[in-house]
């Protein structure tokens, strides 16, 4: 799910190495990934006419439905998880995700001592 919802969220045909810096992996566990799901129809790559070395990704009609169906399901499952919570409460919890999302994207503080 993940790695069909960066690339249809991204420009118009990414290249492989942004999609997996975008899910914060390392390019062969990319490479693995979009094997399987190329294997499966749901992703194209593309040669990069600017450089041969890379590949440009975009999902296939059968990705494209199948992501569809996939957000349908998380969607359902989300509301009913959240159901009765307090919103203001998500929104906290929501916020300090971000927080450490960001902590981790910009690299863990140094210790001290």
């Amino acid at each position: 799910m993940e790695a069909l919802a960066a690339i249809i969220n991204s420009p118009s045909l990414s290249a492989q190495v942004d999609i997996a810096k975008r899910l914060r992996i390392e390019g062969p566990t990319m490479t693995r990934m979009l094997d399987t799901l190329e294997k499966d129809g749901l992703v194209e790559r593309l040669p990069d006419p600017s450089d041969r070395r890379s590949k440009l990704l975009r999902l296939t009609h059968q990705g494209e439905a199948a992501l569809k169906d996939i957000f349908e399901i998380a969607d359902t499952l989300r509301t009913r998880l959240l159901e009765g919570l307090p919103a203001d409460k998500v929104d906290e919890l929501d916020g300090f995700l971000e927080l450490l999302i960001g902590r981790l994207d910009a690299g863990l503080p140094s210790q001290a001592g």
